[in-house]
């Protein structure tokens, strides 16, 4: 039995999504931000994380849920790709799944903005989980942004 991929599950308005636990440094409380001025609505702003600056990306704006009843109830999932690392606010983080390649479906092709950054779907006895793909959660023209939210 052999496990082809560790990830991070988590919900966001009662569906299921999960991350490759290779793109998760840690998971931290959420703290109040500072706003960024004419940043992206999903850009919830920056907070001091260790010894540097820490984006924060609203989830539930950036997949076009309803905004947080209650902000200081999420979870943050800061995640890395690359030399970048921004942090994912969730409603909840789950638990770490072992995931078995044959779990994994392709994403079928249907409109919509998530399509973009799922790169598979988690079959379980109970649930179908979306698999992100943290490397496209941005475009390109979103990274560059989150490069001036970070230098700023």
């Amino acid at each position: 039995m052999s496990v082809e991929l560790k990830a991070v599950s988590f919900e966001i308005d009662d569906e299921k999504f999960a991350i490759d636990i290779n793109h998760v440094d840690t998971v931290i409380e959420y703290q109040k931000t500072t706003k960024v001025p004419e940043a992206s609505d999903f850009i919830e702003g920056i907070v001091n994380f260790r010894d540097g600056v820490l984006p924060i990306i609203n989830l539930r704006l950036k997949f076009n849920y309803p905004q947080f009843q209650d902000k200081y109830k999420a979870k943050v999932l800061v995640v890395k790709t690359g030399e970048k690392k921004f942090g994912l606010m969730v409603d909840e983080v789950k638990e770490v799944m072992n995931i078995k390649q044959e779990q994994i479906e392709e994403t079928p092709s249907v409109g919509g903005t998530k399509a973009d950054y799922i790169s598979g779907i988690i079959k379980t006895e109970e649930d179908m989980i979306f698999l992100i793909d943290v490397e496209k959660i941005l475009s390109t023209e979103e990274k560059i942004e989150l490069d001036k939210v970070i230098k700023s």
